[in-house]
């Protein structure tokens, strides 16, 4: 059935079936208006592929294969198994209402069919009508949708608008990954639509529309750095890091940062984003991550590596030593040996390859640069740090063999002992 045909039962439908509900109440293009819903059958509607709570999973699997078009029955097969794994355990909870309790909230569809508000739950409805274990007579009313149809003027951006507002909004009980906001806000922006209005939709102010689209511009960023353009996927459980770091480059773009060396806002806090990058993909543990980039202040001057020049330049020139030793596979030509893998597990599989090359120097330089950050930190307590050198000499396992055969070992030991002297005669001096 295509879009006419679609078009052509559902104006059957509300000129020849009772409604199911009336008088209800939706804003529809800047007015308050009272609508009918009606009992679909689901046979004659379609899936809004590009539904909220699915949309980085959606763009991604784009970005490998083809658009996803919800007239083509595999495609409707990928659709619905992004919406059920979208959040599983609610699914389970929402299959089994809509099966008992039959479906309490209306959906919203457009004229020719395509479902606005409830793909979610129009999916489960379809999952419970396929489920042969299920008698026929209990599932009867699952092969229907209840839902307001859109007027024929329904444009583009008002068919925006109200996905926006009830998968924001109302449907918000199940919650939407952490990424979608980001994509939402900024499919929204390319359309045309200002912060304020955006904001309208989403349920949030104009400010945080703003940052969210601040954020998409650095996740983006990040993506295109790895050749991962497209794929969103790959900022599962990265939302945090991006947040700090946009604020961090904010603040240092603007040249005003308190008691700061006199970096280059160009060249050094591109340098600052390009290293960051690396250590989110890497997995840097978020208070790790802070180290990197926090901005100083009257109480802390070293509160960062970016923080003071001597070992940002140290650490910088470490890490890009290393950095550029590693050649990587293109993501193009992964998806061209895999045409029919799995993207995420494929470009997951990827990262590991990176950070099997680089992870433990990476770490290593950022363990070793932390630690005279510490010691710049710690450079008014002299005792602290003297604890802290005894207890690494202490842990010191003579019995091995290197310790006699490394020749670096004697070095050390005869600079130790030279500084320990040079610090006793302070001391009694």
């Amino acid at each position: 059935m295509n879009a006419e045909q679609r078009k052509a039962e559902l104006k059957r439908i509300q000129e020849t079936q009772e409604p199911s509900m009336t008088g209800i109440t939706l804003t529809y293009h800047g007015e308050r208006r009272k609508f009918n819903a009606y009992s679909i059958p689901l046979s004659i509607l379609t899936y809004n592929p590009y539904n909220g709570r699915i949309g980085a999973e959606v763009k991604s699997y784009e970005r490998q294969h083809h658009v996803l078009d919800p007239d083509d029955a595999d495609d409707v097969k990928i659709i619905e198994k992004f919406l059920w794994e979208s959040k599983e355990e609610a699914n389970e909870r929402t299959k089994k209402s809509l099966l008992e309790d039959h479906q309490q909230r209306y959906g919203i569809v457009t004229a020719d069919g395509k479902i606005i508000d409830g793909n979610r739950r129009a999916s489960l409805l379809n999952r419970i009508w396929r489920d042969d274990t299920i008698p026929s007579n209990i599932k009867q009313h699952t092969q229907y949708f209840e839902a307001i149809i859109l007027p024929v003027d329904a444009d583009r951006k008002e068919i925006l608008r109200l996905e926006t507002t009830y998968q924001m909004g109302e449907d918000a009980k199940v919650d939407y990954g952490p990424i979608e906001k980001y994509l939402k806000a900024g499919d929204l922006s390319e359309e045309g639509f200002s912060d304020a209005e955006i904001a309208s939709f989403m349920g949030i102010k104009a400010k945080d529309v703003a940052w969210y689209l601040r954020i998409l511009k650095l996740m983006n960023e990040y993506l295109d750095n790895f050749g991962y353009t497209g794929i969103y996927t790959m900022l599962e459980e990265k939302e945090d890091p991006f947040q700090k770091l946009e604020a961090a480059l904010r603040g240092y773009k603007a040249g005003n940062v308190t008691k700061m060396w006199g970096y280059d806002v160009e060249a050094d806090v591109s340098d600052l984003k390009t290293i960051a990058f690396d250590y989110i993909r890497l997995g840097l543990d978020q208070t790790d991550f802070r180290d990197i980039i926090r901005k100083p202040s009257n109480a802390q001057t070293d509160a960062s590596l970016f923080a003071n020049e001597e070992i940002w330049r140290q650490f910088s020139d470490e890490h890009f030593d290393t950095i550029e030793t590693v050649t990587e596979e293109t993501v193009e030509d992964i998806i061209k040996a895999n045409p029919n893998g799995d993207l995420k597990r494929l470009m997951r599989a990827r990262d590991n390859a990176w950070k099997e090359k680089v992870g433990e120097a990476l770490r290593e330089n950022f363990n070793r640069s932390r630690d005279k950050l510490n010691n710049k930190q710690q450079a008014a307590e002299p005792l602290k740090l003297l604890q802290k050198a005894w207890s690494a000499l202490s842990a010191v396992d003579t019995s091995q063999d290197s310790f006699k055969e490394d020749p670096g070992v004697a070095t050390f030991l005869d600079e130790i002992m030279d500084l320990a002297k040079k610090y006793t005669e302070i001391y009694n001096g």
